[in-house]
């Protein structure tokens, strides 16, 4: 890595095993290590230079692989579910559970047919024992299923945790017998083995996207989006099916079943964090965290700096971190989808951009963006970085994470973001974003 000028008020750090970013040549002035720390405090003053805010709490899920509850305003740091790894700050837009009661499905918001019910019968995925069980009668039975009618908008997404107890295949479906499109939307999944069964579409049909993600003790949260449903009144339904995805049951005994606990349905087109309801629908304030006044100019630099962010692929529009002020936004690391991070410098409406695709990002992603005075560019996943003339530089005064704003809201995890007030090079940019 090449030498780079340090400048003379600029504490130094002690460099940590292979940690590129803090090599004695390349002093960031601001190192906000969310996944190692699980804090905002910033590594070079030791102290917490972000104002963080959400006026509801918000769950996440903890080292252990269950889920937890943060108070208002209070930061939320997740984790894998299964391995327990720290994935950093967790930054979502606002979004409001549709489900009524999404724990107590003994309520009589949701009708039961075919199937013998039991009541926190088993612990939860927040370690509590409100696991409810849905087990087909005896006989030969269609349907055996749990159902709630509710009104929807479209993009829409629907998810449950689930965990096999004698029968292994979940079917999530959705119906709205207005839209002749919809009549019959199912996605079986088994939860035994974590494998999708079949689907009305799942990436190609009604199903837009969907995903099973394990989680401890044998629970599954599967999750479905579709954009193809008429705005309106809609029926959810969580149904036993056979290991072969038969809906009629023929080896029921009102004891063998499925276990389920948190049903979400939410208007968007893609899945948040679980938000827990009793009795009407629930809202989750957005995640919001700035740097702003004298906590922001101690480590930003208006003539040249580089920003470096660790953060979680993923495929919807949203801003990483943005630095505005006077008129003027600049939106750093503008993630647009899957495979293309854009960067953007300039001064009132004369804005630039820069595109970048790495051919298979991985999971988690490594962004680089600089300026100058002269020029801007940035990297991704050690592409060679783009150079661009700028106009005048503006002068911020504000660190937005995780938006740009007030909009775009990143929706994902970012475990780090590090600033250096100074221009590395292109060949260093590279190297530390491999």
């Amino acid at each position: 890595m090449s030498p780079t000028a340090i400048p003379g008020n600029l504490i130094l750090q002690s460099p940590t095993a292979n940690d590129p970013l803090l090599d004695l040549n390349t002093q960031p002035s601001l190192d906000l290590q969310f996944a190692t720390s699980k804090t905002l405090n910033d590594r070079v003053s030791g102290q917490n230079l972000i104002t963080f805010s959400r006026s509801t709490t918000g769950t996440y899920v903890d080292s252990n692989g269950i889920i937890q509850t943060a108070a208002i305003d209070a930061p939320r740091f997740d984790h894998d579910p299964t391995t327990g790894e720290s994935l950093g700050l967790l930054i979502e837009e606002s979004r409001t559970n549709l489900v009524t009661y999404s724990e107590d499905f003994n309520d009589i918001a949701w009708t039961k047919r075919n199937i013998t019910f039991t009541s926190n019968v088993a612990t939860a995925p927040d370690g509590s024992t409100t696991a409810d069980k849905i087990a087909p009668n005896s006989g030969s039975v269609y349907p055996a299923d749990i159902r709630d009618t509710l009104t929807i908008t479209t993009p829409i997404t629907l998810s449950i945790w689930a965990k096999a107890d004698g029968f292994n295949v979940i079917n999530l479906n959705l119906s709205n017998y207005g839209d002749s499109d919809v009549e019959d939307a199912f996605l079986k999944v088994n939860v035994n083995t974590g494998t999708l069964v079949e689907s009305s579409g799942s990436a190609g049909g009604f199903w837009t996207s969907y995903s099973i993600t394990p989680y401890p003790n044998g629970w599954y949260r599967i999750t479905a989006t579709t954009t193809d449903v008429t705005d309106g009144g809609a029926t959810v339904l969580f149904q036993v099916c056979e290991d072969d995805g038969s809906q009629t049951i023929t080896t029921g005994d009102g004891t063998k079943g499925i276990l389920i606990w948190g049903a979400q349905l939410e208007a968007g087109a893609f899945p948040t964090s679980y938000i827990p309801t009793s009795g009407s629908t629930v809202p989750r304030a957005a995640d919001v965290a700035s740097i702003t006044g004298s906590n922001f100019s101690r480590w930003y630099n208006q003539g040249e700096g580089t920003f470096i962010a660790t953060h979680e692929e993923t495929s919807t529009r949203n801003v990483i971190g943005a630095v505005y002020g006077g008129g003027a936004q600049l939106r750093l690391f503008s993630y647009l989808n899957t495979t293309r991070v854009q960067f953007l410098y300039g001064s009132g409406t004369g804005y630039f951009g820069y595109s970048s695709s790495p051919s298979s990002p991985p999971a988690y992603v490594k962004t680089a963006f600089y300026y100058d005075g002269l020029s801007y560019g940035g990297t991704i996943q050690g592409l060679t970085p783009s150079n661009l003339t700028t106009t005048t530089a503006p002068s911020p005064s504000l660190f937005e994470i995780g938006r740009a704003n007030n909009v775009y809201t990143f929706n994902g995890r970012i475990p780090r973001l590090t600033y250096y007030p100074y221009r590395l090079s292109d060949a260093t940019l590279q190297e530390i974003t491999s």
